[in-house]
């Protein structure tokens, strides 16, 4: 069984696992999780030479910048494992002590856990320092996302008490971390699968699977439609037709995570220089 896992095993590796990538991406990691500094700083700077005066960005402005580094962060995970397609880093990384297993459970919990969490942190702290020295800068992010949380339970309350489907945060909120954890595996897999032009490759395939479901779309759900009464439909039967197709989109969604996550196993166990 320790040849298989062993836990004290794994935990040495997984402490050289991350200063393997803070040594390989630290920069990067300073230029994306710092993203709101750099923001502030290009909007300052714009501010000062055309208007003359010290501006900071509105928090819509920081929210769009929050979520288009965080999209950059997905992007970047097929970098994160990246090396493994390199004759040398890859020949490197078969000879660690530690088995396979060990360090597809370190890969998982670096991917979705440690970096998401990090990259969260340090932006929020970085933003809120920026709200504490400048008055002009408004709310910190941290909370306008706080409030919006609030806001979004009223919300689901109200719906709650007019529709017969049940709103919980839960519906929303579960299905958002399985997207990124989706997201995140997708382009680790395609970091470690593709030698070259890796980013290239992973959005070259993520177009052509759109294109064809776009196609099977148009094709399969007016069928769907024509073939469903709504009008003798009751409140609750809609109830119960909505609640299976979002239950059913959730399903195939960790479907796809688990599917990504064992083809990055069998990478990992098949990787070869």
């Amino acid at each position: 069984m320790n040849e298989i896992f062993d836990f004290k095993r794994f935990w040495t590796y997984f402490k050289y696992d991350l200063k393997q990538a803070w040594r390989n991406h630290s920069k990067a990691a300073i230029m994306i999780g710092g993203a709101s500094a750099i923001f502030y700083v290009i909007w300052v700077l714009a501010s000062l030479v055309f208007t003359q005066h010290w501006s900071s960005p509105i928090i819509y402005a920081r929210m769009g910048v929050f979520f288009v580094a965080f999209a950059i962060l997905e992007l970047y995970m097929v970098r994160t494992y990246g090396h493994l397609t390199d004759k040398k880093a890859g020949s490197n990384w078969l000879m660690v002590p530690a088995s396979k297993a060990e360090k597809f459970v370190s890969m998982l919990l670096m991917v979705c856990i440690v970096i998401p969490l990090l990259f969260f942190v340090v932006y929020m702290v970085i933003d809120g320092f920026l709200s504490l020295v400048d008055p002009t800068y408004g709310q910190a992010l941290f909370t306008g996302f706080t409030g919006a949380y609030s806001k979004m339970l009223e919300v689901l309350a109200e719906l709650g008490a007019e529709s017969p489907i049940v709103f919980t945060p839960s519906s929303f909120i579960f299905p958002t971390i399985v997207s990124v954890f989706c997201n995140f595996l997708y382009f680790l897999l395609c970091g470690i699968c593709f030698k070259k032009n890796k980013l290239v490759s992973a959005i070259a395939i993520l177009f052509g699977l759109s294109l064809v479901l776009s196609l099977l779309t148009g094709i399969f759900v007016p069928r769907i439609f024509t073939n469903i009464d709504f009008n003798n439909m009751d409140d609750m039967q809609v109830a119960r037709w909505l609640t299976g197709c979002m239950n059913a989109g959730v399903i195939l969604s960790c479907l796809l995570t688990v599917g990504l996550g064992w083809g990055v196993w069998r990478r990992i166990k098949t990787i070869q220089h």
